[in-house]
């Protein structure tokens, strides 16, 4: 499997809406989207809100330091800090640049994130879920049920029902990641 161009698909990824991303879970589970969708890897694995990669992590703070994003944060209804990301005009340049020497790995991220936004408007917690599924399926390598999702997923510390599997299961439908 190839290595992941981290920073670009991140760029690519926060290009799509204007408005930015919201949510450092919402930028971790598109990414791994992307990353699959793309046959790379970004170095997820296991954790709470499901895969994440500190590499991921670590990119999206690279690119604040340089400029090429911004990083804004507010208070939710919780008094949890709630992160969000755009583009720079820097960032901006950077895209088109992108777009211009692979518009096939664009096109690709593009349609990830349009499929989540359209599908279920970036929920942190339907993509979170939908992650920790994918994840599970990628372990397992066959069709499981529900149920054998669940004992698996409490293996990774994960609390999932099937009112949450099947959220996930329309978003990896959408994404063309499961079948019907």
């Amino acid at each position: 499997m190839d290595i992941l161009n981290i920073p670009e698909m991140l760029i690519s990824i926060l290009s799509i809406d204007h408005n930015g991303i919201k949510g450092r879970t919402a930028i971790q589970k598109l990414g791994y989207f992307c990353s699959v969708k793309l046959g790379q890897e970004a170095g997820y694995g296991p954790d709470f809100y499901g895969p994440y990669s500190s590499i991921v992590a670590s990119n999206i703070q690279d690119l604040v330091a340089m400029d090429f994003t911004t990083e804004s944060k507010r208070r939710t209804q919780n008094q949890r800090l709630m992160y969000s990301y755009s583009l720079t005009e820097d960032g901006e340049e950077l895209v088109n640049e992108i777009k211009r020497k692979n518009p096939e790995f664009y096109s690709t991220i593009s349609e990830v994130v349009e499929k989540c936004r359209a599908t279920v408007n970036n929920n942190i917690y339907i993509l979170s879920w939908a992650a920790k599924v994918h994840f599970i399926l990628c372990q397992t390598k066959k069709p499981i049920t529900y149920m054998k999702a669940i004992e698996i997923g409490e293996e990774f510390g994960w609390k999932l029902n099937p009112t949450k599997i099947e959220s996930a299961v329309q978003l990896l439908k959408a994404l063309d990641l499961i079948n019907s």
